[in-house]
């Protein structure tokens, strides 16, 4: 994309709004560091290109913004404000997280700890547990959409909602039918052949986020071609975490399992249910200096 069609650095946005230079650039939308001259506070500006702003990703965008503010949750990215600019290409107002997705973190420091992977897991649960509460599933939670706080033992957000789906609107607005939406390599099962999202679609994604959190690699290996991998999904076995990371006790072995199941009535039935499994097996791993 172009740097024209994208503000310049120094931009004030909605005149209150200062962008201070790029922070990020991903599939929907541009991300600045920034500062709200109003309240002098820093915070994050998300920006839709004009190359972008259209169809499919800019309802994706303007879903974002109405569903993250909808939550309101401490493990919830933080959503101030929204608006629009240039020729009516919209924004977003963010709180300025300072660290890294756990994609990045694995990338650079490599897997975490057992006691960290279970406060992680329990976390982003009990993101989902709000999230679901307001009849939504986030549908595309991975490594890359948790992030990890810079702070003292480990705090995760849960970013990027716009793949986010209401389970009481039907059809989805969004989705055309027969096409298949999120990041593959995560994906639950249900959902490439084409049965509905529910909330235990997204306690599969917190399996897969916790396996690779713990292991350094995805549970399915993508491929260049997308047909593959989604073959890969469907009959991937449900392998123990343990076999490949002897140090893994069983405790933990049965959370990722479970929420990794192929059928979702053999998964946890609720966030709450998988959060308590979560919160023991800190408990226990703790005690055993693990």
């Amino acid at each position: 994309m172009g740097e024209a069609e994208l503000p310049d650095v120094g931009t004030r946005l909605s005149g209150r709004y200062r962008l201070d230079g790029v922070l990020a650039r991903g599939g929907v939308g541009v991300i600045y560091q920034g500062f709200d001259v109003d309240t002098s506070r820093e915070i994050a500006v998300k920006v839709l290109p004009r190359s972008i702003d259209r169809g499919t990703k800019r309802e994706r965008f303007l879903r974002e913004a109405k569903v993250a503010a909808k939550v309101g949750h401490p493990h919830v990215v933080k959503v101030y404000d929204f608006g629009f600019y240039g020729d009516s290409r919209p924004f977003l107002v963010m709180e300025l997280l300072h660290g890294a997705s756990l994609h990045r973190r694995i990338q650079s420091v490599g897997p975490l700890s057992i006691p960290d992977a279970c406060s992680m897991g329990s976390q982003i649960l009990s993101a989902c547990e709000a999230v679901h509460e307001a009849g939504l599933v986030h549908r595309d939670i991975k490594p890359g959409n948790v992030f990890l706080m810079k702070a003292l033992g480990i705090t995760a957000k849960l970013i990027d909602f716009g793949m986010s789906k209401s389970v009481v609107e039907d059809p989805d607005p969004i989705t055309e039918p027969g096409r298949i939406l999120g990041t593959p390599s995560y994906m639950a099962p249900e959902l490439l052949v084409g049965r509905d999202a529910d909330a235990r679609t997204d306690l599969y994604g917190v399996g897969a986020t916790l396996f690779e959190g713990l292991l350094g690699r995805p549970i399915v290996k993508p491929h260049k071609r997308v047909e593959q991998t989604f073959a890969d999904v469907l009959r991937r076995e449900n392998i123990k975490p343990s076999t490949l990371r002897p140090k893994i006790p069983p405790y933990v072995d049965e959370i990722i399992c479970r929420a990794l199941e192929r059928e979702p009535d053999d998964r946890f039935e609720t966030a709450t249910e998988m959060k308590r499994a979560c919160d023991q097996a800190l408990n226990e791993a703790v005690k055993a200096g693990l």
